[in-house]
């Protein structure tokens, strides 16, 4: 009779060893689900912060370029665009501080920053202002490349001085050539 009790008794004990093992196991599996989706919740919240500050940095870049294209016609510049480095240098600047916010992307951040010190170079392209406003426009075209790969995921280029130096030669020469035809 005592042996029958033993064995009820293990069993029971069997039984509730396997509830709490059980128990803790879904408690286990319940708080790993839970730190999963809060990663995956802050990933997204990243990514979107990282969206966002990319497509404010492409939209003062493109801003940029547009106030560069009012700026390359011979002669004067128009009123609205008459302090044209203070206006190029104020959407360099907000773009980079766009570019600063975009999270876990340094590879990406490093080139861009790089792009837009060439940008803030541009008295090495000449004291012209033609000559500057194509180095500048190089410099940022080759940021909107960057950043709009980025944006697509597709695999960055690499910033090269070399491919915005021959960019602005041939914008240069470009200026050269609708000068003489001017001059006709």
């Amino acid at each position: 009779m005592m042996i029958a009790m033993q064995a009820e008794t293990l069993a029971g004990l069997i039984g509730f060893g396997g509830a709490v093992v059980g128990a803790g196991g879904a408690l286990l599996g319940g708080w790993l689900q839970q730190r999963y989706q809060a990663d995956i919740v802050v990933r997204e919240r990243q990514n979107a912060r990282g969206y966002a500050a990319g497509e404010k940095a492409l939209l003062e870049l493109a801003q940029l370029r547009q106030h560069l294209i009012a700026c390359t016609v011979m002669g004067d510049v128009s009123a609205e665009h008459q302090p044209w480095r203070l206006i190029a240098i104020r959407h360099l600047d907000n773009a980079e501080v766009a570019i600063l916010l975009i999270p876990n992307a340094s590879v990406i951040r490093e080139r861009l920053i790089k792009a837009l010190y060439c940008a803030r170079r541009f008295e090495l392209a000449g004291q012209h202002r033609p000559e500057q406003v194509a180095w500048i426009k190089a410099c940022s075209s080759n940021a909107i490349d960057m950043l709009a790969s980025r944006l697509r995921g597709d695999a960055i280029p690499a910033l090269g001085l070399e491919a915005i130096r021959e960019k602005v030669r041939r914008n240069d020469a470009a200026y050269a050539r609708r000068d003489r035809r001017r001059r006709r």
